[in-house]
């Protein structure tokens, strides 16, 4: 006879056509959760970016006179005081007649101004992050600058993120470079690779398991082609029974601006979930879906990373067909360790 907690754990396999709401482990993922505000047009000037973009978007700038690297320098100046939360160093970057016009085409003129619409965002604490992009820059003459490029600005947790485009004009002055304009537009969707959308989800790739003596359950997660979506293949046996498996497709919703999970399962099962990060290391999905008798079925997991290795679920306001179903709490998952050579085993 199957003790209650493999009950347990049979029921949430069983119901596994949920997108995250019944299986017993989905490796947890940031969600892109509404971007800060950035008041009224504060959106950062963007910097040289660390990271490489995708092939298809326009490459970083590469500075080679000494203007030129006289002005990036300024930018990544820039960038350090916004994430430093220094409205402050902030102001004393702009020319007393500055101008900031943000997406939506509202202004925000002088030097004064701009100092207060900065100290007023960075009352909170500030804390964001930059991901920047600096793709040209122009000068109209030896002491004037035109910056064209894209930026990335994220939350502290790097989940909630907004896109944008700018322009930006400079000015040289006694020898020193100040901002003179911003102005700010959305970033259409194809400017955007579904990379930059899921890389915060990579560390999730690889090999886990779950095992204990009554039940095994293992997952291996790796990106599709082009990195456009993180797919996930699980199987799980319980009490020696017929193994389930299915396969989950994370990735970017165009539609809805948020990172979803799409999952369909072996018995004919299927369901979706939107995520959502609520701190450093958790993130919430919700979720729903339909089993293959036609049951709907409905749920929330709370994703805990616990270390780079190892993840733990709860799945709580679980529903099946009506019922109030059990919470099921406290399922760890940890990574495969590798196989001699170097490379993870291959899940059986």
């Amino acid at each position: 006879m199957r003790s209650p907690w493999t009950k347990t754990i049979a029921a949430a396999v069983t119901a596994v056509g949920l997108a995250a709401a019944a299986a017993p482990w989905q490796a947890p993922a940031p969600a892109q959760a509404p971007a800060p505000a950035l008041e009224k047009a504060g959106g950062p000037l963007p910097a040289p970016a660390a990271t490489t973009p995708a092939a298809t978007t326009p490459a970083d700038f590469q500075a080679s006179t000494p203007a030129e690297k006289a002005v990036m320098a300024r930018v990544a100046e820039f960038a350090r005081a916004y994430e430093a939360g220094d409205a402050s160093a902030l102001t004393a970057l702009y020319a007393d007649d500055a101008v900031i016009v943000d997406p939506d085409g509202l202004e925000v003129r002088g030097k004064a101004e701009i100092g207060r619409m900065y100290a007023d965002s960075f009352a909170d604490g500030g804390g964001l992050k930059l991901e920047p992009h600096v793709e040209s820059i122009r000068f109209i003459t030896p002491d004037v600058a035109r910056i064209e490029g894209r930026s990335r600005v994220a939350s502290a947790a790097g989940d909630a993120a907004d896109y944008l485009r700018f322009s930006t004009l400079v000015v040289q002055k006694a020898g020193a470079w100040s901002i003179s304009e911003i102005r700010e537009y959305p970033a259409p969707a194809e400017d955007v690779e579904p990379y930059d959308r899921l890389k915060d989800l990579e560390w999730m790739v690889g090999e886990w398991v779950d095992e204990g003596d009554h039940h095994k359950v293992t997952a291996e997660i790796k990106w599709a082609e082009n990195r456009s979506y993180l797919i996930r293949t699980h199987s799980a046996e319980i009490d020696g029974g017929p193994k389930s498996s299915a396969t989950m497709f994370i990735g970017w919703d165009p539609q809805t601006g948020q990172i979803k999970s799409w999952l369909f399962d072996s018995e004919g099962g299927r369901g979706e979930g939107t995520w959502t990060r609520i701190g450093e290391d958790q993130w919430v999905v919700k979720a729903f879906g339909v089993m293959r008798n036609g049951l709907p079925n409905s749920s929330t997991q709370i994703h805990t990373i616990l270390n780079k290795d190892s993840v733990k679920t709860d799945s709580v306001d679980r529903i099946i067909g009506g019922q109030v179903e059990e919470d099921i709490v406290d399922l760890v998952m940890v990574r495969k360790a590798p196989a001699p050579g170097g490379e993870a085993p291959k899940a059986k």
